[in-house]
């Protein structure tokens, strides 16, 4: 292959490239009281990695306007791309559209075509004030269409605005995840049956020694009869596995785990 066709390819791989890097922004009082379990932060987190996006903050917020509009202001130019969850509803307590539209100094207008799919659902009788509420965008958005409902999310320079209903949530972010990275993350777990003490100086000169592989211990159970994890992952999957190699050899170096009494184990 000649170095003009490899200069073609390396620049259609950049452009099939998304977002490599997001932030994500879960509003909602109901969160933050412990009525609502959450699932959609966890969900992208999930997806993202699946597509090699790194997300990089969750930050979950109340429905207050100060606190939606300066998180927005703050992450939107911190990250490739922003997705905030929840407050698009026909309620009085549903600000995030409006929010999004004063953090980019935006009119929030009816959008002419998401007001005509309602009229063709629900005709006039049926199109009350709160789903006519939901066709609201901020001025300029794109909405973000979906099976699950006829009322959009929208996107807005490099901000996602999505439901905060988990089934609708889901049906938006597989909508939108096609712009999002593009070589995935890749994962290996490993078992440990040891106190992190013992090998916690070995697994930090690793680290060192891969700089493109993350490398996290979790305990699972500590005390006399302690056990956990390892995982590394990295979009580098030939990294990934010499790492995963010498983690192993690692552990099977260290002597097994006597606890002699000792009630702490790490």
């Amino acid at each position: 292959m000649n170095s003009d066709w490899m200069a073609m390819l390396f620049c259609l791989q950049l452009t099939a490239m998304g977002h490599a890097t997001l932030a994500m922004i879960v509003i909602g009082n109901e969160i933050l009281s412990g009525r609502t379990r959450e699932a959609n932060a966890w969900l992208v987190a999930r997806r993202m990695f699946e597509r090699g996006c790194k997300l990089g903050e969750i930050a979950v917020i109340p429905d207050q306007r100060e606190a939606i509009v300066s998180t927005l202001r703050r992450l939107s130019p911190q990250f490739e791309a922003v997705i905030t969850s929840g407050g698009i509803g026909p309620t009085h307590d549903d600000i995030t559209m409006s929010c999004v539209a004063e953090a980019f100094g935006v009119k929030l207008v009816e959008h002419p075509e998401t007001l005509e799919r309602m009229m063709a659902y629900y005709g006039g009788e049926r199109l009350n004030p709160g789903r006519r509420r939901m066709a609201r965008l901020p001025e300029g958005a794109e909405p973000i269409v979906c099976g699950k409902t006829l009322a959009p999310g929208a996107r807005l320079g490099n901000v996602y605005v999505l439901a905060g209903v988990p089934d609708i949530f889901a049906s938006q972010l597989e909508v939108i995840l096609p712009e999002f990275g593009g070589r995935p993350f890749h994962r290996i777990e490993l078992e440990v049956k040891l106190p992190e003490s013992r090998y916690a100086a070995a697994l930090s000169s690793l680290q060192e020694r891969f700089q493109d592989v993350e490398i996290g211990s979790y305990p699972g159970r500590c005390g006399p009869s302690p056990c956990g994890k390892i995982c590394l992952s990295s979009q580098d999957r030939h990294s990934l596995e010499q790492a995963a190699d010498l983690v192993r050899r690692m552990l099977e170096e260290l002597e097994p785990f006597t606890p002699e009494g000792s009630s702490q184990g790490d």
